[in-house]
């Protein structure tokens, strides 16, 4: 299985692959704190910071459509996960179905996370889809997150490719035994394979890590392609930390 079936727009000529990865990470958690800061009602701020992560996709050179597909999953997530302030939430009534009470209240504030919410889900479906996942562990770095938690995503992440394989192996294997025939063999077919591809994997995972050792690791993933935040970066930040701030600063003073 091949790594760049997230970040297969990462290598298309745009004005975000310009910028360094950490300053990508930073635009994506501006992004987040700005949304967040927004208060309920302020539809007009909500619209444009969504409107604004939708034109960075299409400066990004991302297809709307495959933009759209990658968000609606963690969007759909966020719905479920906010039914309950539309029926918790206090207001004039709406709707009532048997003992549940739909107020204007709850609908309200469910728009507000939704909206607060997708556009710091486009943000990060745009930062994973533009930056390479090594460019992003290189980024953390450079930001100072502890080196421990870089290398753990960076093994975690190349580990997990390793981990399929494994797993597809095993199935083609039994398949070509012609292996759960019926019901009840395939339930005994899936812990088999299970099983056999979880042993697999920790071998491997020795065999990898003495790999390592015996080329000098020692704790730390060296940096193949460093690319500090330089004077480019920070030219783009400023004017979208800019706008951000003055979407809140109307949202709160309107409100």
């Amino acid at each position: 299985m091949g790594f760049h079936h997230l970040d297969q727009y990462a290598a298309v000529e745009s004005g975000l692959g310009h910028l360094a990865p950490a300053a990508r990470v930073l635009g994506t958690v501006l992004i987040a704190v700005a949304a967040a800061s927004l208060p309920p009602g302020a539809w007009l701020e909500m619209g444009a910071v969504a409107a604004l992560v939708v034109a960075l996709s299409r400066y990004a050179h991302v297809p709307l459509a495959t933009f759209l597909l990658r968000a609606t999953v963690p969007l759909a997530f966020l719905a479920l996960a906010s039914l309950g302030v539309l029926l918790l939430a206090p207001g004039a009534t709406v709707a009532r179905l048997g003992p549940v009470v739909i107020t204007d209240g709850g609908i309200e504030r469910l728009g507000a996370a939704l909206l607060r919410g997708g556009a710091a889900i486009g943000a990060g479906v745009l930062l994973v889809s533009t930056t390479r996942f090594a460019d992003l562990v290189e980024a953390l770095r450079e930001l100072r997150l502890p080196a421990a938690v870089t290398a753990a995503l960076g093994l975690a992440y190349r580990f997990l490719y390793l981990l399929l394989d494994e797993l597809a192996q095993v199935q083609r294997a039994a398949a070509s035994r012609n292996a759960g025939a019926g019901r009840v063999p395939r339930r005994q077919l899936l812990l088999g394979v299970t099983a056999s591809a979880a042993t697999r994997s920790f071998a491997r995972s020795e065999r990898v890590h003495r790999a390592m050792l015996a080329r000098g690791y020692t704790g730390s993933l060296p940096s193949l392609r460093p690319q500090p935040l330089d004077a480019t970066s920070w030219r783009a930040l400023l004017p979208l930390a800019l706008l951000l701030a003055a979407l809140v600063v109307s949202a709160r003073v309107r409100s």
